[in-house]
């Protein structure tokens, strides 16, 4: 199976374990701009048994310029979903999308948020399901299960929009110091983005003052899969990250982010702290301070 303690699971062990009968719970995060595109999406296709998850609408509640465009669901909502996914105790539950990895990851790092320990990511998504051999079907599919797990919601570290205004203030000051920092704000999203050239989601473009991009897509292989634990473990350390507990991740609005944390996971260095409101909140503040390239 999967590398010990890594939140991925590849298309090949996917495959064969659910060839071989075991007992999984299987989750569609494909995305898709409406909700009705989400859901004829996974009526095209999907993985054979695997139960609708909407990005939209089960893993974010209602979008503002308090919270960001992402915030995570109300927890009655989330507890409704892990009961008709058919989530239980003493089943793994396999997450995958379209390849991309971002949706799935999403989906991973909120239910892990729930409380939830055995929650994996199909690394590469779909295409390295069927490259293993599986099939795809299409209809309405898996409607409901039965689960029986409660959310424990705050089970994952995270740092609340105050937390990153303290850590963005305190990392400016040693910079400009010439100290070290106390701990390190990753900014996951692409280049253009952090820099301020463009922004195509947010009320405002540019970065978090104190914040280090580390784009989550350059961590990727070529393929769209997350590389083996020792040579992003190589990478990251080359970066200064050795240590999760250290980071403090955000994207836009908690995709990018989740998937770093993910990544940091794989490579052996849980702990690090999801700033789910990320970029979305910040920039929708009048009051806090952003800095463009």
């Amino acid at each position: 199976m999967s590398q010990l303690n890594s939140p991925f699971i590849s298309g090949e062990e996917l495959f064969a374990a659910h060839r071989a009968g075991k007992p999984m719970t299987i989750i569609d995060s494909h995305w898709a701009k409406t909700e009705n595109s989400a859901w004829n999406a996974y009526v095209a296709q999907h993985i054979p048994g695997a139960m609708f998850c909407d990005p939209l609408t089960h893993l974010a509640s209602e979008p503002s310029r308090e919270k960001g465009r992402n915030p995570l669901p109300d927890v009655k909502d989330l507890q409704r979903a892990l009961d008709d996914w058919g989530v239980t105790e003493d089943r793994p539950v396999y997450i995958y999308d379209a390849g991309t990895n971002l949706y799935a990851a999403r989906a991973w790092w909120v239910l892990r948020w729930a409380g939830l320990d055995h929650v994996y990511i199909l690394n590469g998504g779909t295409p390295q399901w069927e490259k293993a051999g599986g099939d795809v079907a299409g209809g309405v599919g898996a409607l409901r299960g039965r689960g029986n797990c409660t959310v424990l919601a705050g089970s994952m570290p995270q740092a609340s929009i105050e937390d990153v205004d303290q850590l963005s203030t305190s990392n400016s000051s040693e910079e400009n110091a010439g100290g070290g920092q106390s701990k390190i704000l990753i900014d996951a999203r692409e280049p253009d983005r952090f820099s301020g050239r463009k922004e195509p989601y947010d009320h405002q473009a540019g970065h978090i003052p104190g914040a280090r991009n580390l784009p989550v897509t350059s961590l990727l292989t070529d393929q769209g899969t997350m590389p083996a634990p020792a040579d992003l473990r190589s990478t990251l350390a080359e970066l200064g990250i050795e240590r999760g507990e250290d980071v403090v991740v955000y994207s836009g609005s908690g995709l990018h982010s989740s998937l770093f944390i993910a990544a940091l996971e794989h490579a052996g260095l849980p702990g690090a702290s999801n700033f789910v409101g990320g970029w979305s909140q910040w920039a929708a503040s009048f009051t806090r301070k952003i800095e463009r390239e």
